[in-house]
């Protein structure tokens, strides 16, 4: 226990102006088991200053607690009285994975993200754009906006294409007719796919007529398409170039079309688009962008304290803080499954630095809170021959430049960040792993 966790223990057991740094160190060094001499020699205070410290800190702690504190008994009876304050505290625990419910205390808000995205959808016609690694907190942000537009009394439709087959995400025709035959059915109208879908007009024609003419034109308040996991298409080059394009061609119809302005865009995808398209036909370069980060120091403060934990961003190189940033990259989801395993400790917890310390050196091994998640990724890293290659460049052949698509892919993983061009580790911990088990 250093002196910052004894005086986070005792600033929830006694009034601040009860506080001070000498009943704090004697605090501590007596949890050590240590008496009032070795105290005073550790600390340079005069023994009976010490020793007068110590009287006022256990009547105090008496008076606070309801019971007889004294130096010899005042750990097993805070100890006792902590482990319960957790177990009170554990049934609001949730184990983290998927979005994060909206009334969750565990969501850490992206002020400044939330509010301009929830100003774009209320532009006519608009293209808001989410990006982000895997586990990043896409989802959570999307469900928010999504009850924001609810809010609005618009209507929203979301479209997933991992729902969707590889043999329709790799055929043009048929993706259009899955989009429309979803969009339908999640609107509850009919619909009239045939009476719109026209082979000498083409797929991208008829499915705009479709949408504009009769979908479009039967709403009476604006329409939400979310489309998550854009990036799935990447992979199908033909059918990319002509479904992206259709995209932007829906947000430039908006700017003269009426029945096109109720039509407002989320489009979710974890790397930037890898197919080359004309910068005038991307839907990848109009609209509002938001790229989630890792969380930085204050998110994850506000984070811990949600947990229990009084832990400050203070940049000091062994404060729990630190250590998630510098070991994980402040990673939301990895973080969150960090602090719940800390959290669910059945005993109260001495010291939680070293405890996230000694969790985090076995996270990665069999059997370790993080084991699922790097065999995941072991396993998305190891079938993506241009992502192997790129993170051997990367780790093995430093100054060999990566390739537009090498950079992406490793992007789209979570192993990297591009900053000026340039590829940076962004998560130490799961680059180690890959490179220990490839």
């Amino acid at each position: 226990m250093n002196h910052q966790e004894a005086k986070d223990i005792l600033t929830g057991l006694l009034p601040a102006d009860k506080l001070s740094l000498i009943k704090v160190e004697v605090f501590r060094l007596s949890w050590e088991g240590k008496g009032y001499n070795i105290i005073a020699d550790e600390t340079g205070y005069d023994h009976d200053y010490v020793r007068k410290a110590g009287s006022q800190l256990w009547s105090e702690l008496s008076t606070q607690t309801g019971s007889n504190i004294t130096k010899r008994n005042f750990r097993p009876l805070l100890e006792e009285q902590l482990s319960s304050n957790l177990d009170e505290r554990k049934h609001t625990l949730v184990y983290p994975g998927g979005g994060i419910s909206f009334s969750s205390p565990f969501y850490i808000e992206r002020t400044e993200e939330e509010a301009r995205a929830y100003q774009e959808i209320t532009r006519p016609g608009s293209v808001l754009r989410i990006k982000g690694p895997r586990k990043m907190g896409k989802t959570s942000l999307m469900l928010r906006i999504i009850d924001q537009a609810d809010s609005e009394g618009y209507h929203v439709v979301k479209i997933d294409f991992m729902q969707a087959d590889s043999a329709i995400l790799g055929d043009l025709d048929r993706l259009l007719r899955w989009l429309c035959l979803h969009i339908c059915q999640q609107l509850d109208i009919e619909q009239k796919l045939d009476e719109y879908w026209n082979e000498l007009i083409g797929s991208k024609l008829s499915c705009s007529n479709y949408l504009q003419q009769y979908v479009l034109e039967s709403l009476d308040q604006p329409l939400v398409l979310v489309i998550n996991e854009v990036n799935l298409l990447f992979d199908y080059e033909t059918v990319s170039r002509d479904f992206l394009p259709l995209l932007r061609s829906w947000h430039e119809e908006s700017k003269h079309n009426q029945a096109m302005q109720k039509l407002r865009q989320i489009l979710i995808y974890s790397t930037e688009v890898y197919v080359q398209l004309d910068m005038n036909l991307s839907p990848f370069n109009v609209g509002l962008p938001i790229d989630l980060k890792p969380f930085d120091g204050d998110q994850l403060a506000n984070l811990a304290a949600v947990y229990g934990f009084n832990w400050r961003a203070d940049g000091m190189a062994n404060s729990p803080v630190t250590r998630l940033l510098t070991a994980i990259g402040g990673h939301p989801y990895l973080c969150q499954l960090a602090l719940y395993h800390l959290a669910s400790s059945a005993t109260f917890i001495e010291s939680p630095s070293n405890a996230l310390k000694s969790l985090l050196s076995h996270s990665t091994d069999a059997g370790g809170i993080y084991s699922d998640f790097m065999q995941q990724l072991l396993q998305d890293f190891s079938n993506n021959d241009t992502a192997v290659a790129g993170f051997k460049k990367l780790h093995q052949e430093p100054g060999r430049e990566l390739s537009r698509i090498e950079l992406y892919q490793l992007e789209r993983l979570g192993l990297l960040s591009i900053k000026d061009g340039k590829a940076v580790t962004s998560n130490h911990l799961l680059s180690d792993y890959l490179l220990a088990n490839i």
